[in-house]
């Protein structure tokens, strides 16, 4: 999932993100996972780590499982305590 840059800032991608938790809350899953590559690499990734920090997901954990200039970043959030408003 992810938003043009050109709709960056408007809200959309935090609506997103709230239509994801609001599915999963009612499916029965406890957490959401997100990927993206690690913090301090790109730019345009760096925004989306704070995107994702900002939503409230807490770092798990980073994985070489893209390749080696493409580290992967997990990051995952406890719904339970997610506001989904």
């Amino acid at each position: 999932m992810g938003v043009l840059k050109s709709y960056h800032r408007q809200g959309n991608g935090k609506m997103l993100i709230a239509a994801a938790m609001k599915c999963a809350l009612s499916d029965g899953y406890p957490f959401m996972q997100v990927k993206t590559v690690k913090m301090g690499l790109y730019p345009d990734y760096n925004a989306t780590n704070r995107f994702y920090l900002a939503c409230g997901f807490k770092e798990f954990e980073v994985l070489p499982i893209w390749d080696d200039a493409n580290p992967c970043q997990i990051y995952v959030l406890h719904l339970d305590s997610a506001c989904t408003a």
